[in-house]
């Protein structure tokens, strides 16, 4: 079952297809939009801007822990995303500091 994104993507871009366009190529064509080379920018994009001020700016009467607690997990939701060799604790470490 497709919910989301997902089901978005498949009425917009994979619905009207030819019948005959075998399932493995419908599924590749949804694991490329979500977690092609686009996708992965917009996460490392994420990443990038992602400091503890904007956080502290969006949730104002939040202590300054809590909104670390909101940056890290944020953090590690985006980690997900990106590319595999970025992935590490030590690349997430770096970045806490620097977001800091």
């Amino acid at each position: 079952m497709l919910r989301g994104l997902a089901l978005d993507h498949y009425y917009t871009n994979l619905k009207n297809r030819p019948a005959a366009v075998p399932f493995e190529q419908v599924c590749n064509a949804t694991r490329n939009y979500f977690e092609g080379p686009e996708y992965k920018r917009s996460i490392l994009q994420q990443w990038n801007a992602a400091n503890l001020r904007s956080v502290i700016e969006k949730n104002t009467g939040k202590s300054t822990l809590d909104c670390l607690q909101l940056l890290i997990k944020d953090l590690r939701h985006l980690q997900h995303g990106l590319d595999l060799n970025l992935r590490t604790d030590e690349f997430l470490h770096n970045k806490l500091i620097t977001a800091y």
